[in-house]
């Protein structure tokens, strides 16, 4: 992925930084808060009262934006199984050596959702501009995926609260879209996955925002040879 992209530039925001599990729980927690921009700040290491603030200390100047309520989807589309707590059920195999033979159906069926998340994610890049919110961004990718049948996989995978993963400049990964604005000499990866017929397609890429720096543009240009 060109996740890796974003990784090389400048560490991240407690925020944006979540894996599955209790960590996705306390991003989604304080994404409740009143965000560093606006109103009383989000609390990090200090508590949830009245005079909270953000002790948190960052490596570069991302900070965290302010969430819209999460998106719906349609009864009519098919969900995964953790579309309602966030808690996934199904496993794979145990072991990395366990690897599970595809049919010919399960191959097809991957093809199918692959395809739909490139489509999606195309849109998303094509949408990426000085002044664009995250937020407009993920509102784009939930309205792409559901009008091709398809559920937005991040939706409340461990409580997440968007459909899709924007990570701007020093964010590695798994950003949460938001009120936050790209400016022009960002990058930010977008990482889409689409449920589809039971299978989930998954794709990301990292795109300039308007004019970028010589160090960005070769960042973005050689991760993909990392891979």
């Amino acid at each position: 992925l060109d996740l890796l992209a974003a990784a090389g530039c400048r560490a991240a925001s407690p925020m944006q930084l979540i894996a599955p599990g209790p960590a996705v729980l306390l991003a989604s927690a304080l994404a409740a808060r009143p965000a560093a921009r606006g109103g009383r700040p989000f609390c990090m290491g200090g508590g949830f009262g009245a005079a909270a603030r953000d002790t948190f200390k960052y490596s570069g100047k991302v900070r965290p934006g302010k969430q819209s309520p999460k998106r719906s989807v349609p009864k009519s589309i098919s969900k995964p199984d953790y579309w309602k707590d966030g808690q996934p059920k199904a496993r794979g195999p145990m072991l990395p050596w366990q690897i599970q033979k595809k049919s010919e159906a399960d191959i097809e069926g991957m093809r199918a959702a692959g395809r739909i998340a490139r489509e999606v994610l195309d849109l998303a890049g094509a949408a990426v501009a000085p002044g664009v919110t995250t937020e407009a961004i993920d509102a784009l990718v939930h309205e792409a995926a559901v009008s091709r049948g398809a559920y937005p996989s991040p939706l409340n995978y461990h409580g997440f609260p968007k459909s899709c993963c924007t990570s701007v400049n020093e964010v590695i990964c798994h950003g949460i879209p938001d009120s936050t604005k790209l400016r022009d000499g960002d990058i930010v990866n977008i990482d889409i996955t689409c449920y589809y017929g039971g299978y989930h397609g998954d794709c990301s890429e990292t795109f300039l925002v308007g004019e970028v720096d010589e160090a960005g543009r070769q960042l973005v240009k050689v991760t993909p040879g990392a891979r």
